[in-house]
């Protein structure tokens, strides 16, 4: 009778264990899953503008900045369509140089650029939506391919947009380019 006793309690001790870890696991991921859905929104929008300004220049791109014209309609065109659902002010941004700089440079030196990684990380503790990013892009020209990675802060507004830029660091990219 005492065997029998014993291998119930043993058994039980295994399922205990495994409905703890169970538990454990569901009370983790609801938590991580709920620190925000606008943080995780936050972060597809960095990612769209980060993917947008260090991908190419593509074929329509290059058509706008062939044309004569610095500023021909075509291009003001391109910045609505790419860039305006991400950036709060989008005038604001482009007087930066936050919008098509590197693009407009790889396209004046006969560069093809392409992110092969981007990082975006919220910082705690700050009442301003502010996120850290890394993007490490790939710079070819003439079958020769190199990388450099840029750092930056994107802060975005309450409506989930961007509206500031801050803090880049090229790691040299335009100057490389230039050779």
């Amino acid at each position: 009778m005492r065997k029998g006793r014993t291998s119930c309690i043993g058994g039980l001790i295994p399922k205990f264990i495994v409905f703890a870890i169970v538990l454990m696991l569901m009370v983790g991921c609801s938590h991580s899953g709920s620190s925000s859905k606008d943080s995780d929104e936050n972060v597809k929008t960095i990612q769209i503008y980060l993917e947008k300004e260090f991908t190419g220049p593509n074929e329509e791109l290059r058509k706008v900045l062939e044309q004569d014209d610095p500023y021909p309609p075509e291009l003001e065109a391109y910045l609505e369509e790419n860039y305006k659902p991400l950036v709060s002010d989008l005038e604001d941004i482009v007087n930066a140089n936050y919008v098509l700089a590197f693009l407009r440079f790889a396209y004046e030196n006969g560069y093809q650029l392409q992110p092969i990684n981007i990082d975006i990380q919220k910082i705690k503790n700050t009442q301003n939506n502010a996120y850290n990013y890394e993007v490490k892009v790939e710079y070819s020209k003439d079958s020769e391919t190199n990388t450099a990675t840029i750092t930056g802060r994107v802060n975005l507004n309450d409506n989930g947009k961007i509206s500031t830029i801050r803090n880049m660091d090229d790691d040299g990219l335009l100057e490389k380019m230039r050779k």
